[in-house]
């Protein structure tokens, strides 16, 4: 030990000093030390050198932007591919620079924020556009741009739905709202109606109470049908200048040449409007010609627009619009994503997920194979071999989930799961769901906790319990009714205060039995979940004080609390009689404003025996 001949520790670097503190060992350990500290973080993006086919797009490292003045960080989980993506490829069309990182829509998660930004905050979920044409750079795993360029992401898509709806939408709604004001009962012609921007204008249209004619090839008319188009005609084979008439607006995303113009123009009344959002020069006499029948006709380049992605959220909460995905490909496969999409014969909008799927998500598509009938392989890529399950009827390991699950799938062929809340805290993952497995029955409210171990599923526990015909508050088991209304965890900065908030609140509460935390710690707006318990403080305090008055020797031992935002879950050991299995019960908080204003829970008896010998805890 500290010998000068032990040299043993330098052998895997490639080198053998002489000696212990050899100076020009030192002077180079130093300088690599510096090199490492001053050399800039890097990203992978998918990048080229040239213009030409697909392959030219390879995958790289480049240096990781930071966010300046009015700038948002944001690590991109998903990034819609548009067809300016595989024409600005191919030659220089609206952006011309090389190397060049394509793509303009983003969904992800706010990394950073630079001054000057008060819209957002670190861990905050959003959607939008990059500057468009020469704020391109999506298609990698971040991105700045102005913050105002986004909005939050609706709480009831995920990132891949978001991320294909930026530039689409945007320019559909810039087109038919803002350029052409579309009003009720009004007479609509979309062209490429199945495309990525079409199929979004006849969800927009729809929603401005418009009559829509779409065209599309005749193999895509019951999809652009379930859009809501109340006409839809083959462009193939028929000519729409003698079958449509009478058309107050005509959006035209294929029209390069009069030819194509003339055959909209045909169609439009005097007064119409025709707009197209392809850029392409058009001669002032044809421009002159237009006017002169009292056409108006304008040519959009969609702009990235604050109020704008906001109005596209506001329709995709409200149930209004939502893309359709024609195909999902990985970062890598970039070259793939554009080849497809230069076939021409897509429907809906390609996506790019860049940001490895979080868990929460691979939990809800294990729990989604389990008992719903997804696809099982997903337990195989996800689930470790040496899986621990702490459900009583479940023994432990993969191949026992499968079987699990497919004995569920048979006895209750008909089940559906609704998640209604998911959320990470470090390795753990909670998703709270309403399980109905009968159709027509209450069904039941089901916590299901997952831990996981090098990115995989190592750990499972639940709490089930069933949903009443009635509850003491009048309150379902599963709304969220403190506003802002949102099933997702908000405020993610607030996450170590709310998690130490409600840590402590419990253990004063359940633990030690002092009713006056329910003064310090519950809002004015307490909203309660639990079927027995009506809302407000009053009720809480009734209701536990006669909890506490039945049964004297109550224990409770907290076992884990994970926390994500506003959402704070406590899982439990409730034992209501000495030497009694006890309760498995799981808490659900939510905090806003430093006070707890709304509760869910689930309580399962814990069996005497079990399928495994875990304990449920």
């Amino acid at each position: 030990m500290g010998c000068e001949d032990d040299n043993s520790m330098h052998v895997a670097h490639g080198r053998i000093p002489s000696k212990i503190g050899d100076p020009a060992m030192v002077a180079e350990a130093r300088r690599e030390h510096d090199d490492h500290m001053t050399k800039p973080e890097t990203m992978r993006a998918i990048s080229q050198d040239t213009y030409g086919p697909p392959d030219v797009l390879q995958e790289t490292l480049i240096p990781k932007p930071a966010p300046g003045l009015s700038e948002i960080l944001v690590a991109v989980h998903a990034a819609g591919v548009n067809p300016t993506d595989w024409k600005n490829r191919a030659q220089p069309m609206t952006v011309a620079q090389m190397p060049l990182v394509l793509g303009w829509d983003v969904s992800g998660v706010v990394e950073a924020v630079g001054t000057g930004v008060t819209i957002f905050k670190p861990g905050d979920e959003v959607f939008g556009m990059l500057p468009y044409p020469g704020g391109v750079g999506a298609h990698a795993e971040y991105v700045t741009a102005p913050a105002r360029a986004f909005t939050h992401k609706p709480a009831g898509i995920d990132h891949v739905q978001a991320g294909a709806l930026p530039l689409a939408a945007l320019t559909a709604y810039q087109a038919l709202v803002e350029t052409a004001d579309v009003q009720p009962r009004q007479r609509v012609l979309i062209h490429a109606a199945a495309g990525g921007v079409g199929h979004l204008a006849v969800q927009i249209a729809k929603s401005r109470g418009a009559y829509v004619i779409g065209t599309a090839s005749t193999a895509k008319h019951d999809f652009v049908r379930s859009l809501g188009a109340d006409e839809v005609i083959d462009y193939h084979s028929v000519d729409i200048a003698q079958t449509v008439t009478d058309i107050d607006v005509v959006l035209d995303p294929v029209s390069f040449d009069p030819v194509g113009r003339a055959r909209s123009l045909a169609v439009l009344r005097p007064g119409g409007t025709l707009v197209s959002i392809l850029p392409v020069p058009v001669d002032p006499a044809e421009l002159a010609a237009i006017a002169e029948r009292g056409i108006r006709y304008e040519s959009l380049l969609v702009e990235a627009d604050h109020a704008g992605i906001q109005a596209i959220a506001a329709l995709v909460e409200t149930g209004a619009l939502r893309a359709h995905i024609e195909a999902i490909f990985p970062l890598d496969q970039a070259a793939k994503a554009h080849a497809l999409g230069e076939t021409g014969r897509t429907t809906g909008k390609i996506v790019l997920t860049v940001a490895e799927a979080g868990k929460a998500q691979i939990a809800a598509q294990v729990l989604k194979a389990v008992f719903t009938g997804g696809d099982t392989a997903v337990i195989d890529r996800v689930v470790r071999p040496d899986y621990i399950q702490h459900n009583p009827l479940a023994p432990d390991g993969p191949e026992a989930m499968k079987a699990f699950g497919a004995g569920m799938q048979q006895q209750f062929p008909d089940a559906v799961h609704h998640e209604k809340r998911a959320f990470s805290d470090g390795d753990m993952v909670l998703l709270h769901s309403h399980s109905v497995l009968v159709p027509g029955t209450p069904g039941m409210a089901v916590f299901d906790i997952f831990r996981f171990q090098e990115g995989k599923i190592a750990e499972h526990w639940d709490v089930l319990q069933e949903v009443p015909a009635t509850t003491a508050s009048g309150n379902d088991m599963f709304a969220t009714l403190s506003g802002p209304q949102t099933e997702a965890p908000g405020q993610r900065w607030y996450t170590a205060y709310n998690k130490k908030l409600v840590t402590a609140f419990f253990d004063q509460l359940m633990v030690n039995k002092d009713l006056t935390a329910i003064d310090t710690y519950i809002g004015t707006e307490y909203h309660q979940h639990h079927p027995d318990t009506p809302d407000g403080a009053a009720g809480a305090k009734a209701g536990l004080g006669a909890y506490f008055a039945q049964f004297p020797q109550l224990s409770v031992v907290p076992k884990r609390v994970i926390a994500e935002g506003d959402l704070v879950a406590v899982h439990s050991h409730y034992i209501d009689t000495p030497g009694a299995p006890g309760w498995a019960v799981l808490e659900l908080f939510r905090v806003r404003d430093g006070k707890i204003v709304e509760h869910w829970s689930a309580a399962q008896a814990v069996p005497e025996n079990s399928a495994n010998d875990n304990t449920m805890f």
